[in-house]
């Protein structure tokens, strides 16, 4: 089963979503955020996280928030809270985040997030996807999940390591 939910078709009158969520590297899921996500748009992506984390299979997820600017605070405190709600099924089956950041206040707002939000699972921030996709192999193959960490070096120009 592939979730893919990328809804960059708008309705008319309607800007596109500026949140995608991909899993069709499963087990990588490439989440990118945009600049001025609305509740809306926060909601469906939490759901597309929910849902991946149904699947009660062990996977690494990149964050690119490379566009995000600081979060309104009841956006942020609804992220946190739902890190909350979802703590056990991120702990058992997230093996990493990486994370992709250009902001230092973004990267200050992500660590409170993970720290209220209480996220153990192991992490990493880089400025680029290819960091983010080395490492996401890396974590990949130390699960036992040799292949899927071949499609993702694949997928991203890595050499094997």
């Amino acid at each position: 089963m592939s979730l893919s939910f990328t809804p960059h078709l708008a309705a008319p009158g309607h800007e596109p979503s500026r949140i995608s969520v991909d899993s069709g590297q499963w087990p990588l899921l490439v989440v990118k955020l945009g600049h001025g996500a609305t509740r809306q748009e926060l909601e469906a992506y939490l759901a597309a996280r929910a849902a991946s984390l149904q699947r009660r299979e062990p996977h690494v997820c990149i964050i690119d928030a490379r566009e995000v600017d600081m979060a309104p605070p009841q956006l942020r405190q609804r992220y946190t809270d739902w890190l909350a709600e979802h703590e056990a099924s991120l702990r058992q089956w997230v093996l990493g985040t990486a994370y992709i950041l250009h902001s230092p206040a973004v990267r200050m707002m992500m660590s409170v997030i993970r720290h209220f939000g209480r996220l153990t699972t192991p992490f990493v921030v880089t400025t680029t996807m290819q960091p983010a996709a080395t490492w996401a192999s890396e974590r990949l193959q130390e699960a036992g999940l040799a292949p899927a960490a071949t499609r993702v070096r694949a997928q991203y120009a890595i050499a094997a390591s």
